[in-house]
């Protein structure tokens, strides 16, 4: 993924689409792992694991993190690299509702870090750069992507890593104070 993002290849944008995106990364894993040529029916398997709700679990701090920035009004929306099955994932595990938009880049056509997605989720909810703030994991593609953007952004680092460079939270729970103590 990184060496096609440094070649600022568009990860949905080849002719196959988005199962083809899934057939060359698939098939990448598997051979590091020292199996062959992925069976047609091995993949589709997997896309319908991944597509499933079951097999997904919500961080316990996003339901009570959502309800209260919607509870202060805030117009919130995903943004992500994925494919277009994630606004019916999203759905089935009781979470679209909560979104003002949901921007994947396998349906808008551009991926995360380019400014185009942020600012389409700003369009769709009629929020202004300025007034914005972007919580995400990757350093690249979240932080310096919003940022590259216009957003303020914050990096969520569940696990410790500590970055030092980037201003970050250890849980979605400290939104609301970051929110109260710095103007969006």
């Amino acid at each position: 993924m990184a060496e096609r993002r440094a070649r600022r290849e568009e990860r949905w944008g080849a002719r196959d689409g988005e199962r083809g995106f899934w057939r060359r990364f698939v098939q990448g894993v598997f051979w590091r792992v020292g199996g062959g040529e992925i069976r047609e029916e091995m993949l589709q398997e997997l896309i319908d694991h991944f597509q499933e709700p079951r097999h997904w679990s919500v961080y316990p701090d996003v339901p009570p993190v959502l309800t209260e920035l919607e509870r202060r009004g805030v117009a919130m929306a995903v943004v992500s690299n994925w494919d277009s099955s994630l606004p019916g994932l999203l759905s089935r595990l009781d979470l679209a509702p909560r979104f003002a938009a949901i921007v994947v880049s396998a349906i808008s056509g551009v991926s995360k870090p380019s400014p185009r997605i942020f600012e389409e989720a700003l369009e769709r909810t009629g929020v202004s750069a300025e007034e914005a703030l972007h919580v995400g994991d990757h350093p690249a593609e979240d932080y310096e992507g919003a940022r590259g953007a216009g957003l303020s952004a914050l990096l969520i680092d569940r696990v410790g890593h500590r970055h030092a460079e980037f201003d970050s939270i250890a849980s979605l729970d400290e939104i609301p104070g970051w929110l109260d103590h710095n103007s969006v």
